[in-house]
């Protein structure tokens, strides 16, 4: 039994955890809105990046045993692999929704990847996700789906087919982050070392996206962006790598567009119609079927 697994949080306080990283997630459209609208989506996801993997650098990094493992990890092929896909997450997702919009764009990338997660977990036996995250999963999908029904976007395939790998690259890093927190990985340095390669990865894409980023508006969206929904959601999403399962922990992570309509309803003055309440309730009840699912099984050891 490995140490990590000695010391692995209860279930429900992993899935607790994973939902408020999906809040925080859910904020980075309002803080773009309220902060620096025009700013070029493929820069700020890459300041994103830069300030989240120097984040968790720094937090990684601030003892002798944490830099340790950094220089191990970094020395590993999947993490390079995993940096990829974080890195190519970011690039889907923002192509998909500059030809889809916001809605469809999030619906493609988000819905599958808990299918995604679940199934190549499960080939890697990381464990079969079971009924009730098939039940669970499909409501919370049917959920999302009725959140972008009216939004008027463009239903472009080449922009669901972007989606549709942006969820394939997250559904890749959860699967694999899961399993080096299980082989006995900090899931905070897992993160540290992707995270930071990712970044690198997206410099050059910062580097030609101008001077946005030069005011006091701009710096506060990146540091909004790359400590609270980078560093810190992400330090969250880690304490369910070590005992959920992929597919869990890419189901709980739907709750992202509840919070983000909830925050352009409360905070934007948006509106959202009938079917849109509809979409959260559903989503809500998907997330405590799961919910009550983990509060049944006990913590793996």
């Amino acid at each position: 039994m490995s140490q990590l697994a000695t010391r692995a949080p209860d279930r429900r306080v992993a899935a607790a955890s994973v939902l408020g990283a999906a809040a925080l997630f859910g904020t980075a459209g309002t803080a773009r809105a309220l902060l620096l609208p025009a700013a070029p989506a493929p820069g700020v996801a890459a300041a994103r990046l830069l300030v989240g993997g120097l984040g968790f650098l720094a937090y990684a990094g601030r003892n002798a045993e944490g830099r340790r493992a950094l220089a191990r990890l970094w020395r590993r092929p999947v993490i390079w692999g995993m940096g990829l896909t974080v890195a190519a997450y970011q690039v889907f997702f923002f192509l998909s929704m500059a030809r889809t919009g916001v809605a469809i764009g999030t619906l493609a990338s988000l819905s599958f990847t808990p299918f995604m997660a679940g199934l190549l977990g499960w080939a890697l036996k990381e464990g079969a996700p079971g009924v009730v995250w098939a039940i669970s999963t499909v409501l919370a999908v049917g959920g999302v789906a009725l959140l972008t029904i009216g939004a008027g976007d463009e239903r472009d395939l080449l922009g669901i087919l972007f989606g549709v790998c942006a969820g394939a690259s997250y559904g890749f890093y959860t699967v694999f982050g899961v399993r080096l927190a299980r082989a006995g990985e900090h899931p905070t340095n897992i993160l540290a070392a992707s995270f930071s390669l990712a970044g690198l990865f997206l410099l050059p894409v910062f580097a030609m996206s101008g001077d946005w980023w030069m005011s006091w508006s701009g710096l506060a969206l990146i540091a909004w962006l790359g400590l609270a929904t980078t560093t810190l959601a992400y330090v969250l999403f880690g304490v369910g790598l070590a005992v959920l399962q992929p597919g869990h922990i890419a189901t709980i992570t739907l709750a992202e567009p509840v919070f983000a309509t909830l925050l352009g309803v409360l905070v934007l003055g948006e509106t959202l119609g009938v079917i849109g309440w509809l979409g959260c309730i559903i989503i809500i009840v998907a997330l405590g079927i799961l919910g009550l699912s983990e509060r049944r099984t006990p913590v793996q050891t």
